[in-house]
């Protein structure tokens, strides 16, 4: 599996076939978008929140991601064209999809967040200001450790998808695809990776501060709640389409090899 024409064809395939991306992930974001306005609007009004939590929101959006990363995967593996969303939705496999997605959504901003954890746990945090110029070296360490590990972690999870888009999590298909070709499937992660971070440096959030009352989705916010939603599709559309279709190239090409390769020759 050649690292570089994995990520090639991945981003040849984003490129030349964006609108059916774009149709494949059109309508769940839309759908997960409503759930998620729904979810502030009941954590803000009813609960007296100051904003629904970022769990939360991962465990409501998990679902509608799952439909969009099943009607790729089956596209690219299984050359299945995309059908209805909705019918997408009601499959067991969906919920076997949005419960990988939902662990895969809560652990990343844990590992995120760990080096500041790390460093509020070995420095005392009424010193972290004073002694910010001594630690930020190892600021900026703990914080590259945890981009890799969540780097290292999204074919983990991708793979966990892969296998579940048959309707079971067949552990032993998963296992062999992992230990196929583990230095290169990483190198692909990391590559995917850095690609989606540099999308991400275009995001419009800041666009977004011009709008009112802080984006509160009640009331007459609704609205500008809904478009600092709208903002941020570009990117997210970006990051699903860019990594999505790497890691799918990936797997590809592993699910194609299992299938020439004894198990004997699985890790050699």
């Amino acid at each position: 599996m050649p690292v570089l024409n994995v990520v090639v064809t991945g981003l040849g395939r984003t490129i030349r076939w964006l609108p059916r991306l774009l149709a494949i992930y059109g309508l769940p974001w839309l759908l997960g978008t409503i759930a998620l306005l729904i979810l502030e609007v009941v954590a803000q009004e009813q609960l007296q929140l100051a904003a629904a939590p970022d769990w939360a929101r991962n465990l409501v959006w998990a679902p509608f991601s799952a439909m969009a990363n099943l009607m790729l995967l089956r596209w690219v593996l299984d050359d299945v064209a995309p059908t209805r969303p909705l019918n997408v939705l009601a499959q067991r496999e969906t919920w076997l999809a949005a419960l990988v997605l939902a662990l895969w959504f809560l652990s990343y901003p844990a590992i995120s967040h760990a080096p500041l954890v790390l460093l509020q746990w070995l420095v005392f945090p009424e010193d972290l200001r004073d002694r910010f110029k001594d630690v930020l070296p190892y600021y900026f360490a703990f914080t590259i450790a945890a981009w890799l590990v969540n780097a290292a972690l999204a074919p983990c999870f991708f793979g966990l998808i892969v296998v579940a888009r048959r309707g079971w999590l067949n552990v032993g298909e998963y296992w062999r695809l992992l230990r196929l070709h583990p230095a290169r499937l990483l190198s692909v992660a990391l590559i995917a990776t850095a690609a989606v971070d540099g999308v991400a440096m275009f995001d419009t959030l800041a666009w977004l501060q011009l709008a009112p009352g802080g984006l509160i989705p009640g009331g007459a916010n609704i609205g500008w709640a809904f478009l600092a939603e709208l903002a941020q599709f570009p990117v997210q559309f970006l990051e699903f389409a860019i990594k999505g279709c790497i890691l799918a190239e990936a797997y590809r090409r592993l699910l194609a090899e299992t299938k020439r390769c004894s198990p004997t020759d699985v890790g050699n």
